[in-house]
């Protein structure tokens, strides 16, 4: 256990170590919180440049790397406390639907080269990159995580490191470094867009076992397969995949302006914008597994649907879905229920102008990191970070300068919390000027089918430069042995930065 947090559940567990969802005990923010394994912990190679890599992770503030607070040192464990993504992996993600569009590949890829750029630039190589370590978002967004944590192979003269991902120069020199972490990168763009990575050899049998010196064989002499991918990843492919390092792009960064270029000139400008709506379609399916699905709130609704409604096969609890400038959650009815104290700052609107349409539904939920704490035995961290805001009530709405309040750029805007019924939602802004909030509520029956807009309401925020908002619906109720999902679409007027 690491000073200053409490563990709420194991979140996973593999090669490297255990993952578990935490809470900061001094504000409340969610964290997690990876314990190294006992092999790695004796690895003293390792462990001595892990812990010079922290001092620079922990300075690393970038949008596409997940935030490392602290890492924890003692006799008994070393612990990494960090940012908890509210998400899957693009591993589950490509495990569960094979490949994704072209579009949405090159837009995990680009943010994948952005943390790595972040990374590089501070002198730190992952070593690792591959699907398993790419976070993706309710909102479509993603993150790379897990720099630097990187196991060596079970058998002997085998590097360190994933075989499917590892470059050429892994494989002869052992030699990590930004090069093979953008040869690493191309490879993972290959697997998203074409449903495997651009080498694989397996042994004979129904185990599915790598044949590890196959997959060495083809990594270094075999030529790149960019016949098999999508003709406007080809040149991208063919470069960052280069046998010779100096032969692939000179940086990650380098990479992604160039992927960038490609990009627009084969899809437009909104290439993106498309790739991460595609992404948060396909987390949505998942949206049950994010580590936030499962909470003591959404429990105990739970509990009381199953009082009113026996027979009805148990579901997963809690389902998040959002993302900005269109924001939208969706849970399972079945598992629905209770209402949602207001946020910290919560301003409760005056009653909403309401009608009743028909309309669908996409996704972003990203969660507070821990003030700096101190103690532990060896600790690093990272800068104070600020605590939220003190559960106060709110001033009243100024009412004499509303008109006069030019509209102003929305920052950020999410659901913070969706139970079924109720919720909230947050929006920050760069002034005090008028944002309008346009609020649907969806409603499906069954496991096919569209969402149906079953209510639509809106309010106009103003007289300050944040708020927390909430929201209720009664959607009703459900047969008895039957499913039916509801959700929320939030967006914003203007729309906010922070949109897919």
């Amino acid at each position: 256990m690491v000073p200053g947090y409490r563990e709420v559940r194991q979140l996973g567990a593999g090669r490297t170590g255990r993952v578990f969802l935490a809470t900061y005990q001094q504000t409340g923010a969610y964290v997690a919180i990876k314990y190294l394994n006992a092999t790695l912990r004796r690895d003293t190679e390792f462990m001595d440049r892990y812990r010079a890599d922290t001092h620079e992770l922990v300075e690393i503030d970038d949008p596409n790397v997940v935030k490392l607070y602290e890492y924890v040192e003692t006799q008994a464990r070393a612990a990494i406390v960090m940012e908890l993504v509210d998400g899957i992996t693009l591993r589950t993600l490509l495990t569960e639907h094979r490949r994704i569009s072209p579009e949405a590949a090159l837009a995990v890829l680009k943010s994948t080269l952005l943390a790595l750029g972040a990374a590089h630039e501070r002198g730190v190589p992952h070593r690792d990159v591959k699907p398993d370590n790419i976070l993706v978002q309710a909102d479509g967004t993603a993150k790379l995580a897990d720099f630097g944590v990187v196991v060596h192979a079970e058998e002997p003269g085998v590097p360190a490191g994933s075989p499917e991902y590892m470059a050429p120069e892994l494989w002869t020199q052992g030699r990590a470094g930004p090069p093979a972490d953008v040869y690493a990168a191309a490879c993972v763009l290959f697997e998203a867009a074409r449903g495997r990575p651009p080498y694989r050899a397996y042994k004979e049998g129904e185990n599915g076992e790598l044949d590890v010196p196959a997959l060495r064989d083809e990594h270094l002499v075999e030529p790149v397969p960019v016949e098999v991918a999508p003709d406007t990843l080809r040149d991208l492919l063919r470069r960052g995949l280069a046998k010779d390092p100096a032969l692939r792009y000179a940086s990650a960064r380098q990479f992604a302006a160039e992927l960038e270029e490609d990009a627009v000139a084969a899809y437009g400008p909104d290439w993106e914008k498309r790739g991460r709506r595609h992404l948060a379609e396909l987390a949505t399916l998942l949206a049950l597994r994010f580590p936030l699905a499962r909470t003591d709130h959404a429990a105990t609704a739970a509990s009381r649907i199953r009082d009113r409604m026996p027979r009805v096969p148990r579901l997963p609890p809690h389902l998040w879905v959002a993302g900005a400038t269109v924001v939208a959650v969706a849970i399972s009815l079945m598992m629905s229920g209770g209402r949602l104290p207001p946020g910290p700052g919560a301003i409760l609107m005056p009653p909403p102008e309401t009608q009743s349409v028909q309309e669908p539904t996409p996704a972003d939920a990203t969660t507070p990191g821990p003030a700096r704490s101190s103690a532990a035995p060896r600790r690093t961290t990272a800068g104070p970070t600020p605590a939220p805001p003190p559960r106060s009530a709110s001033p009243p709405l100024p009412t004499a300068r509303r008109s006069s309040a030019p509209v102003p750029v929305v920052h950020a805007a999410g659901i913070v919390q969706w139970s079924g019924t109720a919720g909230a939602i947050q929006v920050s802004a760069g002034g005090t000027g008028p944002v309008r909030l346009r609020i649907s509520y969806t409603r499906r029956d069954g496991d096919a089918g569209a969402a149906r807009t079953v209510r639509r309401e809106s309010r106009t925020l103003r007289g300050r430069t944040a708020y927390t908002s909430t929201v209720a619906h009664d959607h009703g109720g459900v047969a008895c042995g039957r499913r039916a999902y509801v959700g929320i679409l939030v967006m914003t007027e203007p729309a906010a930065s922070n949109g897919p």
